[in-house]
């Protein structure tokens, strides 16, 4: 039966790999949970839906595989790598994927704590996730992925080159254009005639309360 661990901080990646191969399978839990959110952003580069079954089908394959995980790179580098090849092969055996639409509703990306935001915060940190994940969206994948693993994950340079078999200047060649096709997505997103919008209630208000003043401050004529 399946019992939530605690992490064992003093083991390194490689002691806790070591251990897994050993039998001690459960600690593959804190590999999972350490990485949940890099491998959610990898594959969420790719589709629209279905990430988490690839997330988990990924981990299946990740974990059957694992005595053939040499330290030689990341074990970050390696599942990434995995959950592209699981995200690409869902893609190839449905049409679905073949399209992004930015009117698809989406899991919003958990990038920051929300549970110390006030509601007014927590309100505006998910339209402006939304909005970000729409922008995002218009990317095409090579772009995506560079963009989400670069600027959201955080990841340098040097890991995206060897997850995404890259050269370095590829991966910063393909990230300069991401930046620039997302600010001109952003632009295309953006009603700018909405900014600062000063109408219905807003001017009812004012209206009123400086009329109101000035009936009771000066005589009418």
């Amino acid at each position: 039966m399946y019992t939530k661990i605690t992490p064992e901080k003093e083991l390194t990646e490689a002691a806790i790999i070591e251990k897994i191969l050993e039998g001690d399978i459960q600690l593959f839990e804190i590999l999972m949970r350490r990485y949940n959110e890099l491998l959610y952003r990898t594959i969420r580069s790719y589709l629209l839906t279905d990430v988490e079954d690839t997330m988990q089908d990924t981990y299946i394959k990740a974990f059957e595989k694992l005595f053939q995980f040499k330290n030689e790179s990341k074990f970050s580098t390696w599942l990434i790598r995995i959950g592209i090849n699981e995200a690409l092969q869902r893609k190839r055996k449905s049409p679905k994927y073949a399209t992004i639409s930015l009117q698809q509703d989406d899991n919003f990306l958990q990038i920051a704590d929300q549970n110390t935001m006030n509601p007014e915060r927590h309100t505006i940190y998910k339209e402006s996730s939304c909005f970000m994940e729409k922008a995002i969206d218009t990317l095409p994948e090579k772009y995506k992925i560079v963009y989400m693993l670069k600027e959201v994950e955080g990841l340098d340079i040097s890991e995206i080159s060897k997850s995404l078999n890259l050269s370095n200047t590829n991966v910063k060649v393909r990230l300069f254009r991401a930046r620039n096709m997302l600010k001109n997505a952003i632009l295309n997103l953006s009603d700018y005639s909405s900014v600062f919008e000063f109408g219905n209630s807003k001017c009812d208000n004012v209206v009123a309360n400086v009329m109101d003043y000035i009936y009771k401050n000066h005589s009418i004529k």
